[in-house]
């Protein structure tokens, strides 16, 4: 184990870490975060950043002085995270490439490879975290730290982050960490009772964040329930989308502008939402051939557009749209439209100006929400909460099992959250049956035995009668009497405990 004390000729990785102004440079961070090739050390810092660093860094307490939310990299949203700036030494490079690549699979979607490099910037945080004040890396023994893994973990959910998000970092590092233990490369000296100690340290405090994530999720369900729209504004949109489609349909076939496409975006969505309840990825998703297979197959009766890339698509198949003549006559002419605008066009129904799928619909459904004059906060959860609960209340078990699947929703996931979290009128009935329960047991106690348990006892005293009526060899009795009746396992273990075996 080093100690903790970082000698002179150590550059401590906060450092780095820091601004341009912290540190009196002006070079950018990008250059700064350039890593040099893996000969001999392997931090990953750049030669003219050593030089720059103050003597009081290069002693500084490592206990004390681990990077914090105002100087770590791990700062900022997105493609702004500048942990996406930090190289490794090479094999470590290598390797945390070959992880990410293992994690988007096959054919990746563009969400789940967008999912994977999040997940390789939540584990440069890690290693850099780990890494601090270290000189070689290549060797990954600065893992072995489980004081310093503690300490990352309390860092992180400290930072300011969500718990369910901070639990969201630990799960991912836990991820990378038993590949790393399956499948370590060449230059790792950490041994596999290292890897087991790190990992363990990593799901202990995993669980130490499962209280907090269950009492926050409870918590956002409760505020989910308290903004649920009511059933006359549910009511009111599915009229005003009724009505406003086909007239936006006209204004894109005569005067075609942004504005009305996305309010007619708004429109369909917030119609299917309220039919279906659907995730928007499920509309985002959706593609002209999928229209156009729907339209082939279609009957008298109606119409089904079967959508298969969904959030939930390896749980429950493909998503499904059921609509009438009417209703899926909005979709062809909206087809037709579509191939007389100018500009280029993407593959998906909801189309954008660029190639992939629309992401901005929750905005076009709330300016919806907002053209039909109603004024609650709204988004896609919300409306799919209020379908959901409304099926809960309005259903019998086997229907609403059916339903809950259309909508691929897990009934399992949400029941475990509504059922702890009722309303007024819930709480109440449950309150009633708490005193029914009290008020039986009154009378059952008042009253004597209940006749289930009477009759119980008197069947007992009846076999017992009829098998002492025959025959029986009753021992003497006297120390270590045992009853003929015993089976010989109980015999024998009677016996060892009446007398013991002791030295002889």
């Amino acid at each position: 184990m080093r100690s903790i004390e970082a000698s002179a000729s150590e550059t401590p990785l906060k450092s780095v870490m820091r601004s341009p102004e912290a540190s009196g440079s002006k070079t950018p961070v990008k250059t700064v975060m350039r890593s040099i090739e893996a000969s001999g050390s392997g931090t990953p810092v750049c030669q003219k950043t050593r030089a720059s660093v103050s003597n009081k860094l290069k002693k500084a307490n490592l206990d004390k002085d681990w990077p914090s939310p105002k100087n770590h990299c791990s700062t900022g949203k997105g493609w702004g995270n500048a942990m996406r700036g930090i190289t490794f030494p090479q094999s470590m490079e290598m390797y945390i490439q070959t992880y990410r690549g293992h994690c988007e699979g096959l054919a990746p979607t563009l969400k789940r490879k967008e999912n994977c490099m999040s997940n390789v910037s939540r584990i440069k945080d890690f290693l850099v975290f780990m890494a601090h004040g270290v000189d070689r890396l290549s060797d990954w023994l600065f893992l072995k730290d489980t004081k310093r893994v503690r300490g990352w973990s309390k860092y992180i959910s400290e930072s300011g982050r969500a718990v369910t998000t901070s639990l969201l970092f630990l799960k991912t590092v836990n991820h990378f960490l038993r590949y790393l233990s399956a499948s370590k490369l060449r230059g790792c000296r950490l041994t596999q009772s290292d890897m087991t100690h790190i990992i363990r340290e990593v799901r202990a405090n995993i669980n130490d964040l499962k209280k907090s994530v269950t009492v926050h999720q409870f918590k956002v369900k409760r505020n989910k329930l308290d903004r649920l729209p009511s059933q006359a504004e549910l009511l009111a949109a599915m009229a005003a989308a009724e009505k406003r489609i086909p007239d936006l349909l006209d204004l894109m076939a005569s005067n075609p502008t942004s504005i009305t496409q996305y309010l007619l975006y708004g429109y369909l969505t917030l119609y299917w939402s309220l039919l279906f309840g659907h995730r928007p990825g499920v509309y985002a998703n959706m593609t002209n051939t999928e229209v156009f297979e729907a339209d082939r197959r279609g009957t008298a009766e109606g119409y089904i557009i079967h959508v298969q890339d969904h959030k939930t698509a390896k749980t429950f198949g493909e998503a499904q749209l059921v609509l009438t003549i009417k209703e899926f006559s909005w979709v062809m002419r909206w087809m037709g439209i579509k191939e007389g605008l100018s500009g280029p066009q993407s593959e998906f129904f909801l189309f954008t100006t660029g190639k992939q799928a629309s992401k901005n619909l929750n905005a076009h459904l709330k300016r919806a929400w907002a053209d039909a004059g109603l004024e609650t906060a709204v988004t896609f959860t919300i409306l799919r909460t209020a379908l959901a609960d409304n099926i809960k209340h309005h259903q019998d078990p086997q229907s609403r099992s059916i339903l809950a699947r259309f909508m691929c929703h897990d009934v399992s996931t949400a029941d475990r959250y509504y059922a702890n979290t009722p309303g007024i009128k819930e709480g109440l009935k449950i309150r009633s049956m708490f005193r029914a329960t009290a008020a039986a047991a009154a009378s059952s106690s008042e009253g004597g035995l209940p006749p289930s348990a009477t009759s119980e006892v008197d069947s007992g005293a009846e076999s017992s009668d009829t098998s002492s009526s025959g025959p029986i060899d009753t021992p003497d009795e006297g120390k270590g009497a045992v009853d003929s009746t015993f089976s010989p396992r109980c015999t024998v273990q009677l016996r060892r405990l009446i007398w013991p075996r002791g030295p002889c």
